[in-house]
């Protein structure tokens, strides 16, 4: 993400939804608020669904007009993504093409209303008549499909372009370069019986390994770049902090011997409003607290078989504080409603896995550090 509206690097994202004649609503790309993924993720919970009938050309022509023109930066490349599931109202007399001024637009169709060539040709106005920006699906979970999430990732994030004239070799993309963005992750490990030690000290192995992938910062005020804490949890008073803040990698050497296996109950709750009080806003003790600039982040690595204690004050704090949320279940037995609190109902920050060596597939890593960083 971009520091502010005026950062040359970094991505700045906007939403707008649409309904009947006049009826928007719009995060906007140069709103100031909104500095980190916490701080959008918030702005897109808090949208409140329209109803009403569906303006389409008049809802492109808006979007151009008031979040694209007047606030493109001169080096970077805009992409719009517009999302529809039926034909438009025959009153909006604006055109579908309102985008295609130096806009990349793709149009993704919902239902079986798209499989007919006439509406299938709306799409393609959408998409300014470029076929292969054009995709139908069946149905709106498709939206959230691992194959289509990555498709749209390749769409909005391609890899650079080799280009060698001459033999000197160059390379080149019409992107701005990407911004080591601040985050401060907090990583809970439960450390509960039904995780076993095996498995425990295979986690443990787990987040050395993301260590050394991801972009660290380089000094604990570094406004760039990435800074990594461990917390242990088990039962109501055992919380180890393993890492206080930390970018150094010799950090990560020794956190299989720092941890003491619990082997007992699992207070996520009480972990977290641990993690609050005594990671990331405590100054005191030797310990750092988080950067005032930096996206806060939460990973919690558990089954979800967790004490209900303090659970709800936990998952309170963590909107109030606009964190970040991801977890990772591992194992066939999982408590999916408590996975989904603690990812406040957000499904693509939830990664579930059958064994714990999955951990260190390369697909994984790649995936999990893309979602962090």
């Amino acid at each position: 993400m971009a520091k502010n509206i005026s950062d040359l690097t970094g991505s700045r994202l906007g939403v707008v939804q649409y309904s009947h004649q006049g009826s928007v609503q719009a995060i906007r790309m140069d709103d100031p608020s909104i500095s980190s993924k916490a701080s959008f993720l918030s702005r897109v919970k808090s949208m409140e669904w329209l109803a009403g009938g569906t303006w389409t050309p008049s809802a492109l022509k808006y979007t151009y007009e008031q979040l694209i023109q007047p606030n493109q930066r001169a080096v970077s490349k805009v992409v719009a993504l517009v999302i529809t599931d039926g034909r438009y109202d025959p009153k909006d007399r604006d055109k579908l093409e309102s985008l295609c001024k130096g806009v990349e637009v793709y149009a993704i169709g919902i239902g079986d209303i798209f499989n007919s060539s006439a509406e299938k040709k709306e799409l393609e106005k959408i998409a300014c008549n470029v076929n292969h920006r054009v995709k139908n699906l069946s149905v709106y979970a498709e939206l959230a499909a691992e194959e289509f999430l990555e498709n749209i990732e390749a769409l909005l994030c391609p890899e650079p372009e080799i280009i060698c004239p001459d033999q000197v070799c160059n390379q080149e993309t019409s992107l701005g370069p990407l911004v080591g963005r601040p985050v401060d992750i907090v990583f809970f490990v439960d450390g509960s019986e039904r995780t076993g030690i095996d498995n425990f000290v295979q986690v443990l192995q787990f987040i050395k390994h993301i260590s050394y992938e991801l972009k660290l910062a380089t000094h604990d005020k570094d406004t760039r770049g990435a800074r990594i804490a461990v917390l242990q949890y088990g039962g109501e008073n055992e919380q180890n902090i393993l890492l206080d803040f930390t970018y150094n990698l010799t950090s990560f050497q020794s956190l299989p011997s720092n941890a003491v296996y619990y082997e007992s109950s699992s207070h996520v709750g009480t972990a977290i409003l641990y993690a609050l009080k005594n990671i990331v806003r405590s100054r005191n003790g030797g310990l750092k607290g988080a950067r005032a600039n930096a996206e806060i982040s939460f990973v919690f690595i558990t089954d979800g078989m967790n004490n209900n204690k303090n659970l709800v004050q936990g998952v309170e704090s963590i909107r109030a504080n606009n964190i970040v949320t991801s977890a990772i279940a591992v194992g066939s037995e999982v408590n999916s409603e408590k996975l989904s609190q603690l990812t406040l109902r957000d499904r693509a920050s939830l990664f579930t896995l059958k064994q714990y060596n999955q951990l260190f597939t390369t697909h994984f890593v790649r995936n999990f550090v893309q979602w962090l960083g």
